[in-house]
């Protein structure tokens, strides 16, 4: 593992995003594969598995709701508990080889415009930035905060200001810009969810008229078939 420089760990890494992304796009083509060979080639047998693999998908998705909605204040503070115990190897290379954690904070703390699970001064506590604290801020006067926390976009660090109105970095914590964010948002992601079961619903049902029309014709036709066989041996 020594000789293996963080540059091929990122292509191993982007290799394997890219594997799973092809496997996902390769699953739907399969699933819809049964869909459109049953439609255009009238085999009932394709339609009755694919109507099996949606029904199945849309009970994991309203579980998968339910789950959500129930639990929405554990999934709060588990994921407030992952940027945590993130925090606390921020900036060290020797247990975030790939940059990981640190690109992960970042992205947070720009997305957000948050800085420090609590706020600012976050960076200088020892408990919630282990390395951190330890690297820039033990002992000294004043608190280099990390370059996400930063307004001025180009900037590496900056410096804790406490003072009212100061533009220097952002002063709100992730924690509460997170629970926010989680508010403002649940009713949007709520209504995409109903909007998307809803759609399955139709193509479901869409689906059965097709199986009962195939259904009922290959039945005509084989009534028909067997009352001319009748007539043509009388």
């Amino acid at each position: 593992k020594r000789f293996i420089t963080p540059r091929v760990r990122e292509a191993v890494v982007s290799t394997q995003s890219t594997g799973v992304m092809m496997f996902l796009g390769s699953l739907f083509i399969f699933i819809s594969f049964f869909a459109i060979v049953g439609a255009m080639c009238e085999v009932v047998i394709m339609l009755k598995i694919y109507l099996s693999i949606i029904a199945i998908v849309l009970i994991l998705e309203v579980i998968l709701m339910g789950v959500c909605v129930a639990m929405r204040g554990e999934v709060e503070k588990r994921a407030v508990l992952a940027i945590h115990n993130l925090m606390e190897h921020y900036g060290d290379e020797t247990a975030d080889e790939l940059n990981i954690i640190t690109k992960t904070i970042d992205q947070t703390q720009t997305w957000l415009d948050c800085c420090g699970l609590d706020g600012p001064e976050d960076w200088k506590n020892s408990t919630k930035a282990e390395w951190w604290a330890s690297r820039y801020n033990d002992g000294t006067v004043e608190v280099t905060l990390p370059g996400s926390c930063c307004i001025a976009p180009s900037a590496s660090t900056c410096q804790l200001d406490n003072t009212e109105g100061q533009t220097i970095h952002h002063t709100a914590g992730c924690r509460q810009k997170f629970y926010k964010f989680v508010e403002e948002n649940v009713t949007y992601v709520t209504v995409i969810g109903i909007v998307l079961i809803v759609l399955q619903v139709f193509i479901m049902i869409s689906a059965l008229k097709i199986r009962y029309e195939l259904s009922s014709k290959y039945d005509c036709d084989d009534y028909a078939t067997g009352s001319n066989m009748e007539i043509t041996s009388l």
